[in-house]
C-alpha cells in the first residue's frame, strides 16, 4: 500500500510536500484613460460608498482620478476564521456537499499501537547537554515507549457517511526541552498552529515549510503563542530556524477531524464517529521510507474494516513491523578522477 491510503483518500490528490500557495482575494485591475468620471457600479453598492462586499463576479467602475479602474473581485466570500483563504474554500474542500453538521448516534474508537522488529537505529545529531529532552525526542528514528508502544503515529477514521465539523480553529503545539511535544502533526484544513514555548530561556523561531511566511515570529520564553497557516490541504514540515537543527515534525493537513496522534504509550482515542462501517488507518511518518529513507521501512501504514456502534467504544489495536533498512552503500571512487590537493 502507498503510504497512506486514507491520506490520499481525504486529500483527493497525491500528498505534495512543501506544497506553497498564497491564498488570497484575486483583484484584476483594469486602467481606463479617461477624467472626470464617478464612482459606478454594475452591481450592488460599492465598498467605497459603504456597501458590501461584493459576490463572486461583481464588478466595480471606480474613479480614481485621471483614471477609472474596473475591479473584478473573483473570489470575495467571507475570510475561514482559522486561516487567511476564503470560507467558500475551506467548505468546499471539507463539505463539498454542504451538509449540516453530523447529529446522528455515534461511537468511539480507541486503542494501542506497537511495534515489533528492529529496536529504533540511533541517529547521527548532535544535541546540547542543556537541551535533554530533544535527545529523547529525536534521538532514534523513532519513539517507542514501555512495551515497545509507538509513538507518532497518525490514526485516521473514514468513509462514515456525514459531515463531521472540526472542534475548533486551533491546534496547539507546545515547546519544551528544545523539543516539539510530537513528531506527527495532524489537522483539519481551516484550522492553523498556535506554537507555545514552555521554556523559560530558550527561544526559537518556528517556521512551516509549505506555507507562505510573509514574517517570522519569535516564540519567546513562556510568551504569546506563534501563529501559523497552512492554507492547502497537504504536507508540510514544522521545523525551528533559530539554530536548533534537529527540532522537526511532519504536518498533515486533511479533509476530516477524525484523527489521533499516538503518545509514548502508544495510546490513541478517537470519539463522535458516525455510526455504521468505517475504515481504520495508521501511519508512521517516522518510519516512511519516502519521507525518511535513511530509517524508513515501505510498510508503514495498516488499514481495516470495521463498525461503529452508537454509544459504544471499539477496541482496535495495531502492530506495525520495522526492518532496519541495509545501510546505502558509498560511491566508488572514481580513478580518472583529478585528485585536488
Amino acid at each position: 500500500m502507498h503510504r497512506a491510503g486514507f491520506l490520499l483518500h481525504a486529500m483527493s490528490e497525491a500528498l505534495i510536500p512543501f506544497r506553497a500557495r498564497f491564498a488570497a482575494t484575486s483583484v484584476v485591475l483594469i486602467a481606463t484613460a479617461v477624467g472626470g468620471c464617478k464612482t459606478r457600479s454594475t452591481g450592488t453598492a460599492s465598498p467605497r460608498d459603504g456597501g458590501e462586499v461584493a459576490p463572486v463576479g461583481s464588478v466595480y467602475v471606480i474613479d480614481s482620478g485621471p483614471f477609472l479602474a474596473l475591479r473584478i473581485i473573483e473570489d470575495s466570500g467571507p475570510p475561514a476564521s482559522g486561516i487567511p483563504v476564503p470560507a467558500s474554500k475551506v467548505a468546499s474542500a471539507i463539505n463539498p456537499e454542504h451538509l449540516a453538521p453530523y447529529a446522528g448516534p455515534t461511537g468511539v474508537i480507541e486503542g494501542v499501537v506497537n511495534v515489533t522488529g528492529d529496536p529504533a537505529p540511533k541517529r547521527d545529531i548532535d544535541i546540547p547537554f542543556a537541551c535533554g529532552e530533544a535527545y529523547a525526542t529525536y534521538g532514534k528514528a523513532f519513539r517507542e515507549g514501555t512495551g515497545r508502544t509507538l509513538a507518532d503515529v497518525l490514526v485516521a477514521v473514514t468513509g462514515y457517511q456525514g459531515f463531521v465539523p472540526a472542534p475548533g480553529d486551533v491546534y496547539p503545539v507546545k515547546i519544551h526541552g528544545c523539543a516539539f511535544d510530537r513528531r506527527t502533526i495532524v489537522a483539519t484544513y481551516g484550522q492553523h498552529l498556535e506554537v507555545f514555548n514552555t521554556d523559560v530561556k530558550e527561544r526559537f523561531l518556528p517556521k512551516l515549510d509549505g506555507a507562505n511566511l510573509p514574517a517570522q515570529i519569535a516564540a519567546m520564553p513562556q510568551g504569546d503563542a506563534v501563529k501559523l497557516y497552512p492554507t492547502e490541504v497537504g504536507h508540510y514540515a514544522l521545523r525551528d530556524d533559530a539554530n536548533h537543527a534537529w527540532m522537526y515534525a511532519d504536518v498533515f493537513i486533511v479533509r476530516y477531524p477524525t484523527h489521533a496522534v499516538t503518545g509514548l504509550d502508544g495510546r490513541y482515542r478517537i470519539a463522535g464517529i458516525p455510526a455504521g462501517k468505517v475504515k481504520i488507518s495508521t501511519y508512521a511518518p517516522p518510519i516512511d521510507a519516502e519521507l525518511h529513507p535513511d530509517f524508513g521501512i515501505t510498510a508503514s501504514t495498516e488499514e481495516r474494516e470495521i463498525e461503529v456502534k452508537a454509544g459504544e467504544t471499539v477496541q482496535v489495536n495495531f502492530t506495525l513491523a520495522y526492518k532496519k533498512p541495509k545501510a546505502r552503500p558509498k560511491p566508488k571512487e572514481d580513478p580518472n578522477r583529478p585528485i585536488v590537493k
